[in-house]
C-alpha cells in the first residue's frame, strides 16, 4: 500500500513515516523540504491553503495521511488568526476535494483533541462529548471535520478522523519539551502531590492506530480519540521523565493552597493550569470497533527519546 504522507518533516510526521516504512509500506513525503530519511520518496509542496496543487503528490497514492496543519500557538496575535483556517481549514478541503477527484481510496484527517474543547476538564471525554472549542486552532480542526464529511459523502472517498491528545516521542516541541528540559536541568522539582488526570499519546501508539483505521473499512465515516490508554497525573508524568533523562532530580511537594493562590495571578494562572488541569480521555470506541490498543509502554518510548 502506499501512503502519502503530509508533514513528514515535523515532530509526529518522521516517526509515523518511519513507522510505516520499517513495517513494508511504500511513504510518499508531502514538505516544503526534503526529509531526512532517504526511504521516503519526497514530492515537494511550498504550501497548504486553498491554492495548492496536489496533482503531482497525488500520483500512485492509495491512502493520505493529512497529518500537516498550522499548529497551536501559545502566544500570539489576534490577526494571526485567520491563518489557522487558511490552513487547517481551506486547505485541508482543497487538498480532500483533489484527492477525491483523483480517486484516492481513504483520506485520514489528524485532527486534535482541541476541536473538542479548549480548557480542562474533570469527566473523561468520549467521541459522544459536545464539541466546543473557543481557539481558533480547534474551531478550524473542528469546521474542516465538518466539511471533510461532506466531500466524503459527495464523491465516495473513505474519511476517518483522528483526535489525539498532547504527543510525546522523539523531536517533541511544547510544553512537554519545556518539561523534559526542566527535568534535566534542575536537581528539585516542585511537582509532587498533584493528583490531576491527563491522558498522553506516544507517537508509535499514534502511528500503529493510524494503521490499524488505514487497513479496515470498520472505522470509514468514524472518529475516534486516541491515548496511551492510562491517565496519569502531572506529579506521576515528573517522576517517569526524571526515571529516563535525570534519576538525581528530586521532586517535592507544594502546599495545596499555593496552587489556589496561584491561580489568581494573572500570567501565572495559565501556566499552573496546564500543569494541575485535567483531560483525561476515554479511546475505548477504537478498541471496540477495530481491535486496535496502544501497544508501546509509556516508558519504552521515554527511552527512545535520549
Amino acid at each position: 500500500m502506499t501512503i502519502l504522507l503530509t508533514g513528514v518533516t515535523g515532530f509526529a510526521g518522521r516517526s509515523v513515516a518511519a513507522y510505516f516504512l520499517d513495517r513494508g509500506y511504500r511513504v510518499i513525503g508531502a514538505s516544503r523540504r526534503a526529509p531526512d530519511d532517504h526511504r521516503i520518496e519526497f514530492r515537494p509542496v511550498s504550501s497548504i491553503d486553498r491554492y495548492t496543487c496536489w496533482s503531482d503528490a497525488l500520483k500512485d497514492v492509495d491512502v493520505i495521511v493529512h497529518l500537516a496543519g498550522r499548529a497551536h500557538q501559545m502566544r500570539e496575535s489576534v490577526d494571526s488568526h485567520h491563518f489557522y483556517f487558511e490552513t487547517n481549514l481551506d486547505g485541508t478541503l482543497n487538498f480532500a476535494t483533489q484527492a477525491a477527484e483523483a480517486g484516492i481510496k481513504k483520506f485520514i484527517f489528524i485532527s486534535t483533541i482541541k476541536a473538542m474543547l479548549s480548557d480542562a476538564h474533570e469527566e473523561a471525554l468520549t467521541e459522544a462529548f459536545p464539541c466546543n472549542p473557543i481557539e481558533p486552532y480547534g474551531m478550524s480542526k473542528l469546521k474542516a471535520e465538518i466539511e471533510l464529511h461532506k466531500i466524503s459523502q459527495k464523491y465516495g472517498m473513505a474519511l476517518v478522523i483522528l483526535r489525539p491528545p498532547l504527543m510525546y516521542g522523539p523531536g517533541v516541541k511544547g510544553n512537554m519539551a519545556s518539561l523534559i528540559r526542566l527535568v534535566r536541568r534542575l536537581p528539585l522539582l516542585p511537582l509532587g502531590g498533584l493528583t490531576n488526570r491527563r491522558s498522553l499519546l506516544g507517537v508509535k501508539n499514534f502511528a500503529s492506530a493510524i494503521e490499524a483505521v488505514m487497513n479496515t473499512e470498520v472505522a470509514n465515516g468514524k472518529t475516534y480519540l486516541l491515548s496511551d490508554g492510562e491517565e496519569i497525573s502531572t506529579s506521576e508524568l515528573v517522576k517517569r521523565l526524571t526515571e529516563v533523562f535525570n534519576p538525581a532530580c528530586k521532586i517535592m511537594s507544594l502546599p495545596p493552597l499555593f496552587w489556589k493562590i496561584g491561580a489568581k495571578i494573572p500570567g501565572l494562572a495559565p501556566k499552573l493550569a496546564r500543569l494541575s488541569g485535567s483531560l483525561p480521555i476515554d479511546s475505548s470506541l477504537i478498541t471496540k470497533e477495530t481491535g486496535w490498543k496502544a501497544p508501546f509502554l509509556m516508558q519504552e518510548q521515554l527511552k527512545e527519546m535520549l
